[in-house]
């Protein structure tokens, strides 16, 4: 096996870090060090974001394994990661890169998002060991969903609300209905109420499942019919993808197999 330590500057945060945050042996997120000049070897790879943290991973693998370090490292940290981040509370906030932190090494590094998030757009809560306890939650959580984290994870990415309407259901599919059942909705909705989700907040999953199934059987029609309507304005349909992100984080807290 090899040890080799990465770096993944993190964007979307307000301010640095009031203490290193300790995830594991091998995980750790603290300040961009300065005096080190690691803001350099961001700009090096074309990174101009002001990143005040960076995870620092250091990653044992198989070196004649041929996915390692990459895209091993993407998938056995980095998702998790970057899941977690997004889970944890409203905004825009990812890993930018894996770069080795050692210039002598083989792997120089890959980019991963040129993401500069406005301020308003950052992460809405501090990473400290409100984090930590969350992450410890999340790692059994994504354990048992791991479909649910990813597609939500990837859905971030995507600009067309119908693209995201179809992953959202997708995601809720994936934690609240049983394998082989074909009647979805009813547990989705029930299991919001279960959760402790208001009427309202239900209303608003079973409209984009209205929604969602005018998409996906092609119905024109159906579709023009419900977007000429007052309710599926652009501020709905992204309260509704922010109501997602809490289902997930509800089920981190309390997660069932």
């Amino acid at each position: 096996m090899k040890k080799q330590t990465f770096l993944a500057p993190i964007y979307g945060l307000r301010e640095g870090l009031k203490d290193p945050i300790t995830l594991g042996k091998s995980l750790l997120i603290r300040n961009t060090d300065l005096l080190a000049k690691e803001y350099k070897a961001f700009e090096d790879h074309g990174l101009k974001a002001n990143y005040h943290a960076v995870l620092e991973i250091d990653y044992r693998y198989d070196p004649n394994d041929a996915s390692e370090p990459y895209p091993g490292i993407a998938i056995k940290v980095i998702n998790k990661i970057d899941s977690a981040l997004l889970v944890f509370g409203e905004g825009n906030v990812g890993t930018a890169a894996i770069l080795s932190k050692s210039k002598a090494s083989g792997f120089t590094g890959f980019v991963l998002s040129n993401a500069r998030p406005r301020y308003e757009e950052c992460l809405d809560k501090k990473l400290d060991k409100d984090f930590v306890d969350f992450y410890r939650k999340f790692l059994n959580a994504y354990e048992l969903r791991p479909l649910a984290f990813d597609i939500y994870r990837r859905s971030r990415d995507r600009f067309a609300n119908n693209d995201r309407t179809i992953d959202s259901c997708t995601v809720l599919e994936s934690i609240f209905v049983p394998p082989g059942e074909k009647s979805k909705k009813p547990f989705i909705l029930n299991g919001m109420k279960i959760l402790g989700f208001n009427d309202k907040e239900v209303k608003t999953i079973d409209d984009l499942i209205k929604y969602r199934n005018a998409i996906i059987h092609a119905d024109r029609k159906k579709q023009l019919k419900l977007l000429s309507g007052s309710r599926f304005t652009h501020v709905w349909f992204e309260n509704a993808f922010k109501l997602i992100r809490r289902i997930l984080y509800k089920y981190v807290e309390c997660p069932w197999n």
